[in-house]
């Protein structure tokens, strides 16, 4: 592993510097890398020689110290055990990235980045224990190229230091670790997320390890003595508010093979930041100076650390020893150009956010890809053949998705858009009871709890003229979307009903009475402007009964094109008039305005009681629209799982 490692790093095109410790060989060379002994460092005129102890992480300080000295403009913070998968490491651009933060709330301040690149389930080393299972989406800002410029500077200061992930075996406390060993070694991130951007005012810990650092962000390279790396991410942070610069992380760029540790000792080393993190966060997000040069705050914040016993006296004896090491090397620091405002960066994110569109894009980019290598080993992976490529930004940019709430459960609203805004620019939510927080969000109908939901669909036929289909839906249903974009939107997309002869006879008493009390289906037939006597005669055709008739036909999405739409629009509203059922109005109509063979006959999944419910993924298989009921708040991962299956659908093209 090492010398794989070392050649790996050197066909990189960087300047390698290794330094020593007094366990290391002292006759170590791998072709141009600069290796100093122990020996070497003690002859070097750095303050910070004489008290960075033995056996130590914190011995790379000293090469840092070394590659300003030589002229170092980039610097690649590393270990032995992270080996490069990409030729080169380098600063992305921050104009092609994410702009990230947890909320307009200043208490909430974390945000998980391993989430925005698929990986919710885990979280990085430091990372407060009390915000694991909070589940609180990552909010985003638009792209940086769509910012008002005036915004720019306050929301999107330039990236300074970047992260990169590690695939394979990432870091994660020891807690992680010791209680769930089996699901590391293999874990792996998207490749597809963007680059993310944390916005001023927001924490994500960063390590030691797959970093890089511009020479404007070369004062944060100090390691502390007394506690672990991870203290370092977290006050360099607040220090980068101020020199007008901002922390990224990025897609993995290395593969960690990590080295043997006692999971039980590196518990013990990060006792401080299992009970002190969260603190730390307040701390610092409070923390202030008056002094116009970096290098006096850098002093000023580790003795406010010290007074609060984050840290211990002796990192701050290193921290003004590292100050005066830099100003000696020739190091010139950054200017301080900004005070941190909380109230400033809000006015800020304000003017940037687009309604709504934040909060939908949140989900999307958290969980785009989540553990998107089982594509590449599940057996059970859907497959589905399409004719062309898919592109989700206009397969359906001309149908309006109409989404039906039965009950008031609107919580479920994030999780739903999550999962299909991407797929559907366009989306109208109908239901009853809305609250006046989403007033303008979601539009109230009185749908009767889900009996006459049809409602909405016709309400958005009305609102809503000149779309091409509309999709209807109710909340708690998973749509097939990449076999949707296979089906003909000139036509209607529904399961034929199978009518049982003694169910479609109302001269005969039905073996249930499920329909039979439902008010007003008696009067609809009895009422001679409910049909037309060419829907009628279609309705017959089908039911091969002359006269009134039932069809039972589930009904939690269907498809209607915009060449039927007034005609169906205006059956359904006459039904509403009689306050027909869901069940069976919506199916009777639709036969009254188009013969069944010239539907798309899709499968429609319904998952009943006993466990079923939990395999709906065994039903999306080719052929299949939809699948019902998946209740997205009472099960807490089906959005990530439906998301998941999202991503490990394989398109096999014609």
């Amino acid at each position: 592993m090492e010398r794989e490692y070392w050649r790996h790093a050197l066909l990189m095109n960087v300047n390698v510097v290794v330094i020593a410790d007094t366990k290391s060989p002292k006759d170590w060379e791998c072709g141009s890398c600069v290796y100093l002994t122990v020996e070497d460092q003690q002859c070097l005129d750095f303050g910070i020689v004489e008290v960075i102890p033995y056996r130590a992480y914190t011995r790379k300080n000293i090469g840092y110290l070394w590659a300003i000295q030589h002229g170092a403009t980039t610097i690649f913070d590393t270990d032995d055990d992270n080996l490069p998968t990409v030729k080169d490491i380098v600063f992305e651009s921050h104009t092609e990235g994410v702009i990230a933060y947890r909320s307009s709330d200043s208490s909430e301040r974390s945000v998980n980045v391993y989430s925005h690149f698929g990986r919710p389930d885990i979280w990085p080393r430091g990372f407060p224990l009390s915000e694991i299972n909070v589940r609180r989406p990552v909010t985003y800002l638009p792209s940086y190229n769509s910012l008002p410029e005036l915004e720019r500077k306050s929301v999107a200061p330039p990236v300074l230091i970047q992260q990169g992930l590690a695939d394979l075996d990432p870091d994660v406390d020891a807690i992680f670790r010791l209680t769930q060993v089996q699901e590391l070694k293999k874990a792996k991130f998207c490749k597809k997320s963007p680059a993310v951007q944390l916005l001023p005012g927001s924490f994500c810990p960063f390590n030691s390890q797959n970093t890089l650092f511009r020479h404007d962000a070369f004062w944060g390279l100090l390691l502390p003595i007394t506690v672990c790396d991870i203290w370092r991410g977290y006050w360099v942070q607040r220090i980068l508010w101020d020199v007008n610069g901002s922390l990224s992380f990025t897609k993995p760029t290395v593969d960690q093979i990590r080295n043997a540790h006692s999971y039980q000792a590196d518990y013990e080393d990060e006792l401080q930041i299992y009970s002190d993190t969260s603190k730390l966060i307040n701390f610092l997000a409070n923390w202030s100076s008056r002094s116009r040069k970096v290098e006096t705050r850098i002093v000023d914040l580790m003795k406010a650390m010290a007074k609060e016993k984050f840290i211990g006296a002796a990192d701050v004896d290193l921290a003004k020893r590292w100050v005066k090491d830099l100003q000696r090397v020739g190091y010139v620091f950054p200017k301080v150009t900004t005070v941190y405002d909380h109230k400033k960066i809000q006015k800020s994110v304000n003017t940037c956010q687009q309604p709504l569109q934040h909060l939908v894009d949140s989900y999307r980019l958290s969980h785009e890809a989540l553990m998107q290598c089982k594509a590449d080993t599940d057996p059970a992976m859907t497959k589905i053949q399409v004719t062309e490529s898919m592109d989700p930004s206009t397969t359906f940019k001309d149908i309006l998705l109409v989404v039906n709430f039965n009950w008031p459960l609107y919580d479920a609203i994030e999780p739903f858009l999550s999962i299909y805004k991407p797929f559907f620019p366009n989306i109208a939510i109908y239901g009853m009871d809305v609250p006046d927080n989403l007033q303008g969000v979601v539009k109230e109908v009185d749908n009767t709890r889900g009996n006459t939901g049809y409602r909405s669909l016709v309400t958005a036929m009305e609102e809503y003229p000149n779309y091409s289909g509309y999709l209807y839906t109710n909340d708690d249903t998973v749509l097939n979307v990449f076999q949707l974009a296979e089906f003909d939107q000139d036509k209607v997309w529904k399961q034929v009903p199978i009518l049982p002869e003694d169910l479609r006879d109302r001269s005969k008493p039905p073996p249930f009475p499920w329909h039979w009390d439902k008010p007003g289906t008696t009067n609809m037939w009895n009422d001679p402007t409910s049909l037309t006597e060419v829907q009628k005669q279609r309705i017959a055709k089908f039911t091969k009964v002359q006269g009134p008739a039932d069809i039972k036909s589930y009904c939690d999405a269907v498809y209607v094109p915009a060449r039927i739409s007034l005609e169906l629009k205006d059956v359904l509203a006459r039904f509403l008039k009689h306050d027909v059922f869901l069940e069976l109005g919506v199916g009777l109509a639709l036969v009254a305005v188009e013969p069944t063979e010239d539907w798309v006959d899709w499968t429609e999944s319904y998952l009943w009681y006993g466990g079923e419910r939990k395999l709906w993924r065994d039903y999306l298989k080719p052929g299949v629209g939809i699948v019902h009921p998946v209740k997205l708040l009472k099960d807490k991962r089906a959005r990530d799982n439906i998301l998941d299956w999202i991503q490990t659908v394989e398109i096999i093209y014609e």
